[in-house]
């Protein structure tokens, strides 16, 4: 906000944006006017009349002067004329920042517009680009995070923006001064938000076992309510599953595939154990399952999230998962 606008409207979903958005205004507003130089309202609280009466107050306060709005979504769009006006002749030196968590009402967008002040849309990305957006949002705290470590974070710490950036600040306080962290670091260090009920899904789906797979699935999305979080732990769980499976087929020794396996020593002799007890092939069938799932979902076609995981889960459990 170099050159300053009468008004913002700062809107989406995306509530680490949102609030380093928030952050920053409070930041400026304490560097050039002291902590009176910012004004916060609660829009549960406070009237759009209660905050246009404070904008057009005088103050003894030199310089710029800020309102900072929450949860401005809360309004109606029939009680906005109030702020409309002040918006049309807005005060000088006095800056309106309104937050939105969602979509904003379209008149107050407008009426933003109108005074020729600045909306800003931050949206959080999408299931599928979640790992993608942890390995930048990584980068700018100076950590190196792989594709595979993202994943194990999102599948740790669930979808939301605000909390994978919680859980990198802490990453980077306990790797320090070592600025890489793997996928063993992370399942050490963040506790996870799915509960252990994701995993026992996860041995289910390996094991090919169709009637507890299914069971499971429908108390996890039940009680998460986010069938699309769930993809990452289960496929990640099949690919090492998988990748083990092809090591011991190949002749390789039992304690060399779990030395090859990127996880504690515990983990990596479970998923030894279950690969010898699994089908490479019907293990390879549910990952296909799984990458047309993928496909589905980022095409916006076939049905709903719960609905299409569970008709991918009978399929990749169809085959069996028990050696011939």
């Amino acid at each position: 906000m170099s050159e300053l606008k009468a008004a913002y409207l700062v809107a989406g979903d995306d509530d680490a944006k949102i609030d380093a958005w928030r952050a920053r205004v409070r930041v400026r507003a304490e560097a050039e006017g002291g902590a009176g130089a910012l004004e916060r309202f609660d829009a549960g609280e406070s009237t759009p009349g209660d905050v246009a009466a404070a904008a057009q107050t005088m103050t003894l306060v030199g310089g710029p002067r800020y309102l900072l709005v929450d949860d401005a979504g809360a309004w109606k769009a029939g009680d906005l004329e109030p702020l409309e006006r002040v918006l049309a002749a807005p005060a000088p030196e006095t800056v309106l920042v309104l937050v939105v968590r969602g979509k904003p009402l379209a008149r107050l967008r407008k009426a933003v517009e109108d005074a020729d002040g600045e909306v800003r849309e931050h949206t959080a990305p999408k299931p599928w680009k979640l790992p993608g957006w942890v390995v930048e949002r990584a980068r700018e705290q100076g950590l190196q995070l792989d594709t595979d470590a993202a994943r194990t974070l999102v599948a740790s710490a669930g979808p939301r923006p605000a909390r994978l950036l919680r859980e990198l600040e802490k990453l980077a306080a306990a790797a320090h001064p070592s600025t890489r962290v793997g996928s063993e670091e992370i399942e050490a260090l963040v506790p996870g938000e799915a509960g252990p009920g994701v995993y026992d899904l996860a041995d289910a789906l390996v094991a090919a076992d169709r009637g507890r797979t299914v069971a499971l699935a429908e108390q996890v999305v039940a009680r998460e309510g986010r069938p699309g979080a769930l993809l990452f732990p289960l496929v990640r769980r099949l690919r090492d599953v998988h990748r083990a499976s092809e090591l011991l087929d190949a002749g390789v020794t039992e304690q060399e595939v779990a030395g090859s396996l990127s996880m504690p020593p515990w983990a990596a002799k479970r998923t030894v154990a279950q690969a010898k007890a699994a089908a490479r092939e019907a293990l390879e069938e549910a990952l296909c399952s799984f990458a047309d799932l993928e496909v589905r979902m980022r095409s916006g076609e076939g049905l709903d999230e719960a609905t299409e995981l569970s008709l991918t889960l009978d399929r990749a459990t169809g085959s069996g998962g028990q050696p011939a």
